[in-house]
């Protein structure tokens, strides 16, 4: 995905500003369907803004898949947050994401 980022509108999810990186990253297609996020997410628009966000932990990947398990996306995300996503209907998603905050880092 890193290499095909231009296939995707891509997402970032920073920690909390005394914690450095970022907690997760939504690749969403580019196509008429639609992932609902909320107000954590920014959009990450050139090759150098993505070459320097990290997620600093163990991450895991996931599909988000919508109605008929039709593809939207993906998800990568830190071992230690929540994610789940609810079908609103046949052309969008939401995605609800947990930032599990731990100050040891």
């Amino acid at each position: 995905m890193r290499q095909n980022w231009n296939n995707y509108i891509v997402y970032s999810r920073n920690r909390p500003s005394f914690q450095r990186g970022a907690v997760a990253f939504l690749y969403k297609l580019k196509d008429d369907k639609k992932i609902l996020i909320d107000r954590g997410w920014t959009v990450v628009a050139t090759q150098d803004e993505k070459d320097k966000i990290k997620i600093w932990d163990s991450v895991l990947s996931a599909k988000i898949l919508g109605h008929n398990e039709e593809l939207y996306g993906y998800l990568i995300y830190r071992s230690a947050d929540r994610a789940s996503v609810k079908i609103i209907d046949e052309q969008t998603v939401q995605l609800s994401y947990h930032y599990n905050r731990n100050y040891s880092n």
